[in-house]
């Protein structure tokens, strides 16, 4: 609750400045409500959003409700149950076979860092001890340098994250992760576990650990938030019809500066069209 707060609280500063700047419009053009279903990656990112948005356009409504996964957002859509769909992978092959053809816009970048608890004394980790450890070789945390604790692996489902990591970092290819990992189905159930485990380590988008104030350890010494950094996923949307003129006002928004800035000061990069 308390990260929620401060994530919030960075938003609501910004919002205010970009008003004091761009004033809210006397009277906001008359615009359908807008609702984007889909991935927990983008969630806190389009909530923060749509206030700010919502600040400067009295009248004008965005709903980001709770996580149902990119394959959510990418389902909603095909079956025609909502227009648009927020997720952090496009459609596979299998969904486009099912469905049919998706487009496709991105807005946002977010690195995946890998997080521990502070308890483990570890502060950077090589390409290898990660995937020693998440494959079970290493179990303690003295083993790569870090206190006499034992570790506990934080699964994921094989999602946007995960896949990131395969792609990217070699020795995760084709690695399969201790079964004695602690399997967490959604972004919320991680942050959860590591607040739980002492000696957990697991990864999420840059935006969750900067927003609950967690530990990223530095991956072969770089940071998450270099350029160099290896891991990142793309936060977008996807939709198959015109898009509506309330959606295609707010997506016009998230394009803007103060909405940038917004992106920025929570650990997201905003993508130049």
């Amino acid at each position: 609750m308390k990260a929620r707060m401060r994530f919030h609280a960075v938003a609501a500063g910004i919002i205010l400045a970009a008003l004091s700047v761009c004033p809210p419009q006397a009277r906001a053009a008359e615009l359908e409500a807008v609702t984007l279903p889909g991935t927990g990656d983008s969630q806190d990112l389009l909530r923060a959003l749509a206030q700010s948005y919502a600040a400067q356009y009295p009248g004008r409504q965005v709903t980001v409700p709770n996580s149902i996964g990119s394959d959510g957002g990418v389902r909603v859509v095909g079956t025609e149950e909502s227009p648009i769909g927020r997720v952090s992978r496009l459609p596979n092959a299998a969904e486009v076979a099912k469905y049919g053809e998706f487009k496709y816009l991105e807005f946002a970048r977010v690195p995946v860092a890998f997080v521990v608890s502070r308890e483990t004394g570890v502060r950077d980790l090589s390409q290898q001890q990660i995937c020693d450890i998440f494959s079970g070789r290493v179990t303690n945390w003295k083993e790569v340098g870090g206190h006499d604790l034992l570790i506990d692996v934080q699964g994921r489902p094989d999602g946007s994250n995960l896949q990131t990591i395969r792609k990217n970092l070699r020795c995760f290819a084709e690695l399969q992760v201790t079964p004695k990992a602690h399997f967490n189905e959604h972004n919320a159930d991680l942050v959860a576990s590591m607040k739980t485990f002492r000696g957990a380590i697991g990864f999420m988008p840059l935006s969750e650990v900067v927003l609950h104030g967690y530990q990223a350890v530095t991956l072969d010494g770089t940071p998450a938030t270099a350029s160099a950094y290896p891991l990142g996923i793309g936060l977008g949307f996807v939709h198959r019809d015109e898009l509506s003129p309330g959606t295609r006002a707010f997506l016009d928004y998230v394009e803007t500066e103060p909405a940038r800035d917004i992106m920025r000061k929570t650990g997201h990069v905003p993508v130049t069209k």
